[in-house]
């Protein structure tokens, strides 16, 4: 039977687990807990129940701060008090690759890997990136986005089939802000979007197929010519994202940005 708060008993239960026994920890009261958060009483009151309290994930975030909750804890908090709708993953804290993910895709070479935050900043690309399309680093910080650089002509020049190519690539976005619309790195890259006439017209499409994680796209390599590939869209922790273009006829290190 789902609880007063939309979720099930057991999560509901183990929010309200986590929160006293930090609660109690910090030797506070309810109403001493509260005023630590900048909460009301009541809304504080019901959220230690796991019961319905309508907090946005910025308000959660900032009682997490409050009650000095870090790493597993602050991501379980997340996760368990939530409103219904959101995405897990999207609530997972922002971090930059590892040295072991540089790794990673260095070792990919001659497949293009890349690694991206949620909102399609690019974070790191390898060798084989940088050949095949552009070198990420030669950018503007603001402007190392995949979807930004999908509505260049310079996308257009390496996809045959760049028009779904950018169709599935908004879509994206447009679905990750519904998700989550009070993120201001997808806030930023919608306006941006929006402000492109070849993106505005994308973004007002209905009924655009949401990008899968591997799909079949035409490149137009420099040296060999028109080929398909295979591109594939894995989630890594915390938040981040890596593209791989696979492709065994891809001709050599890791650009760190």
């Amino acid at each position: 039977m789902a609880s007063d708060m939309g979720y099930d008993d057991t999560r509901g239960s183990e929010l309200r687990e986590l929160l006293t026994m930090r609660r109690q920890a910090l030797g506070l009261t309810r109403e001493q807990a509260a005023r630590a958060v900048g909460l009301a009483g009541g809304v504080y009151a019901a959220l230690e129940r796991g019961a319905a309290h309508g907090l946005g994930l910025d308000r959660l975030k900032s009682v997490a701060d409050g009650l000095g909750l870090t790493g597993a804890a602050r991501e379980t908090f997340l996760l368990l008090a939530a409103e219904p709708g959101v995405c897990a993953y999207d609530l997972v804290e922002r971090r930059r690759p590892t040295v072991e993910e540089l790794a990673h895709i260095d070792l990919m070479d001659p497949n293009a890997a890349l690694i991206t935050d949620h909102a399609w900043n690019v974070l790191a690309a390898n060798a084989a990136v940088t050949r095949l399309f552009a070198d990420p680093a030669r950018a503007p910080r603001h402007d190392r986005n995949v979807v930004l650089w999908l509505l260049s002509p310079a996308a257009a020049e390496r996809f045959t089939d760049i028009g779904q190519v950018r169709a599935d690539a908004v879509a994206g976005v447009r679905a990750a802000i519904g998700r989550i619309p009070a993120d201001a790195a997808l806030r930023t890259l919608a306006e941006r979007i929006t402000a492109d006439p070849l993106g505005a017209g994308l973004w007002r499409r209905r009924g655009v197929r949401l990008p899968s994680d591997a799909c079949t796209r035409r490149l137009r390599h420099p040296l060999y010519g028109e080929a398909s590939i295979l591109v594939t869209a894995s989630r890594l922790p915390g938040g981040l994202q890596l593209y791989v273009h696979h492709a065994a006829h891809l001709i050599g290190g890791t650009v760190s940005l």
